[in-house]
């Protein structure tokens, strides 16, 4: 058991959203053990793509790993669509040069969380394996390489395992009636493709959108791409899934018709469709996030499809959270409030903001696999983008909402759906492009008054922030 000198937390899962709050709960002078079932260098399951930071999520980060992940990462300022018949279109993700994501391997991600946490004074012990919780006392009951088990006990016990948490499973397997658990796989998987596409543009996502199926190319810093393809696994139609692709005739047939343009690029592809089965999609959402003295951060409360790009954002929005509610309840003194009270008041604000982005993903697969290639969509979208330059203080894009602010994720998804209804109502009937400006005259006149005004809601930041980015 870990020498403890005023309070001290266990954080099982050593990924990212794991070293990120150790970081912040160091710095409130905790103690923190961090466990991670695998070894230090463990490298996942073979099926990745980069992680896509914003604004969202890189101001709950110190500004020293900010400044590196902006080094080491590519930064993105819009989507570059490649078209069925070949054309070429560009779509700006927001409106102004702070609109924009940082494209990183999780890999990367995750050795600059890791450095950061350990000089801040965590300790992180790799292969250990959390069996079983026990959210009264809390402990957390660990298995090493050996095979050996033992108890930890600590003051808080935070679950930053991943979506397969075992602490989430060991908690709603001992008490079913106090925390709910649901787990839907979606049709769609993906795979990863080796593409040569170092002359393409790298500051834009790259998207082939075919349907119910797309392929993504993630720029990397030094001018190489991650690229998946996403589509269904298997179904009634097998004109488009995977299991219609057995072999590396049927692989270089699909590529060809489908990607025609880059098709010579994927030297491998044959490789890469058939002798890896593809990765299966999930959403697993829960409720509450915490039992007692025992808590959930990130996937292992909320993990999401990646199709708005929001899950490790949504994750290290987690960790500023609790680590805000723990400094304002003084959890680092012995006479703070209990524990359990200030979990209770993380649950009741991010768990609506969970199950909104759990929403707010499924839905953006629609947009990236087929809206992104339609001209009413695009010019809906042009649209919008010009209502905002003009009046900002009445229309916000979606995408801006969710990606560029920090209203929690649940508010965005609303009132989005008043902005949306009340545009709707303007445009019908109506040319989008011929009729653009006087459309936009048309609602600054109905709703000039800022009906659809946001909330203004400071974002979550631990105690000792002396500004968004801290120090």
């Amino acid at each position: 058991m870990p020498e403890h000198t005023t309070r001290s937390v266990v954080i099982i899962g050593a990924g990212p959203v794991g070293c990120a709050l150790a970081t912040l709960l160091r710095r409130q002078g905790v103690a923190v053990d961090v466990y991670e079932r695998g070894g230090e260098s463990s490298g996942g399951s073979g099926h990745s793509f980069n992680l896509t930071l914003t604004s969202r999520g890189l101001d709950c980060l110190p500004r020293s790993v900010k400044r590196r992940l902006y080094l080491q990462g590519a930064v993105l300022t819009k989507r570059i669509i490649h078209h069925r018949d070949g054309a070429i279109s560009t779509q700006p993700y927001g409106t102004d040069d702070a609109h924009h994501l940082v494209s990183i391997p999780r890999g990367v991600l995750q050795d600059t969380l890791r450095d950061q946490a350990l000089r801040a004074g965590a300790r992180i012990h790799y292969e250990h394996a959390c069996v079983d919780v026990d959210t009264a006392r809390p402990a957390v009951l660990l298995r090493d390489r050996h095979g050996a088990t033992g108890w930890v006990e600590a003051d808080l016990v935070v679950g930053c395992d991943g979506a397969n948490s075992s602490v989430r499973e060991a908690i709603a397997a001992a008490h079913p009636t106090e925390m709910w658990v649901t787990r839907d796989h979606i049709a769609h998987g993906h795979a990863e493709i080796t593409m040569d596409y170092a002359d393409a543009d790298p500051t834009g996502m790259h998207l082939w959108p075919r349907g119910d199926h797309f392929l993504q190319a993630q720029p990397n810093r030094d001018r190489t791409f991650t690229t998946s393809l996403f589509k269904p696994v298997e179904g009634e139609s097998r004109e488009r899934h995977f299991a219609e692709l057995p072999s590396p005739d049927a692989v270089s047939d699909y590529c060809a018709t489908e990607f025609p343009d880059v098709v010579a690029r994927m030297a491998e592809v044959e490789h890469d469709l058939t002798d890896r089965r593809p990765g299966r999609l999930r959403i697993i959402s829960c409720a509450p996030y915490h039992h007692r003295r025992a808590v959930l951060v990130g996937d292992a409360a909320h993990a999401v499809v990646p199709f708005f790009g929001q899950g490790v954002n949504c994750s290290f929005e987690d960790t500023a959270a609790l680590a805000a509610l723990l400094a304002r309840s003084r959890f680092a003194s012995a006479s703070g409030d209990p524990v359990d009270v200030t979990l209770a008041r993380y649950s009741a604000v991010r768990v609506r903001a969970g199950h909104a982005l759990a929403d707010l993903s499924l839905r953006n697969l629609e947009e990236l696999s087929e809206q992104v290639d339609s001209s009413t969509f695009l010019a809906r979208r042009a649209l919008e983008r010009r209502l905002h330059e003009l009046h900002p203080d009445l229309f916000t894009p979606l995408y801006q909402l969710v990606a560029f602010s920090t209203t929690s994720y649940d508010t965005a998804q609303r009132v989005h759906q008043e902005f949306s209804t009340a545009l709707d109502r303007v445009c019908a009937g109506r040319d989008l492009r011929l009729e653009r400006d006087a459309i936009i005259a048309e609602f600054a006149k109905r709703h000039g008054r800022g009906r659809f005004t946001l909330p203004r809601r400071p974002p979550p930041r631990p105690a000792g922030h002396r500004s968004r980015l801290g120090d």
